[in-house]
């Protein structure tokens, strides 16, 4: 069965020893997070032109170094809120070039409407998760968080080439996105089902 939480930490496991016995240790944390991001505009510059399989690559890349950056500053001892919340400000500019990217790509496609479903549930799911947060309700549900959106996202424009080659289609481009748009909404609903149990928990006097 499918453990996304094990999945990922034997993930940072292995990034925190690479980076322990790297130059990396010793790099700014923050100069990581702004060169993952510039790669990121870049991959929807190239989703922008067309140009999936590269577009991926780059995202593929700016994803990875989107994960060293934390290890590096925990490591280093150099973790600071203003780093955190640079980060996660950064992810969502990066999330919002690349489909603006994509959907520009769409701009004459009905799968246009597509990529603008698929943006809006990864931007609720954030919101949904950050405004619970404030409201002191931990707890996150669905299976379409930001690690799935990304995977999904990369793999079928890396992918996108050999539908063209096969069907002459974008068909697995097309097929990740609408993943995405039916998954990240929901997931947005999940989040928002969340709040109303917790909320009916603490107000039932039994």
């Amino acid at each position: 069965m499918f453990n996304r939480h094990a999945m990922i930490e034997a993930y940072y496991s292995v990034v925190k020893v690479i980076v322990a016995r790297s130059p990396l240790a010793r790099m700014n944390p923050n100069s990581i997070s702004l060169t993952a991001s510039l790669i990121g505009v870049l991959a929807g510059l190239f989703f922008l032109l067309g140009k999936s399989a590269t577009a991926g690559i780059l995202l593929l890349t700016s994803g990875i170094l989107d994960t060293l950056d934390g290890t590096i500053a925990r490591l280093g001892e150099r973790d600071s809120k203003f780093g955190a919340a640079l980060d996660s400000s950064l992810d969502r500019y990066v999330e919002m070039f690349v489909f603006l990217g994509i959907t520009y790509h769409f701009k004459d496609s009905p799968m246009f409407f597509w990529s603008f479903l698929a943006i809006m549930g990864s931007m609720m799911v954030s919101y949904v998760r950050a405004r619970a947060q404030s409201l002191g309700i931990q707890k996150n549900v669905g299976y379409m968080q930001r690690f799935e959106r990304f995977m999904i996202l990369t793999a079928g424009a890396i992918l996108n080439p050999w539908g063209l080659q096969a069907w002459g289609t974008e068909i697995i481009f097309e097929s990740s996105i609408i993943i995405l748009a039916i998954g990240a909404n929901y997931t947005a609903y999940q989040r928002l089902i969340v709040v109303k149990q917790v909320e009916d928990d603490l107000s039932d006097p039994s």
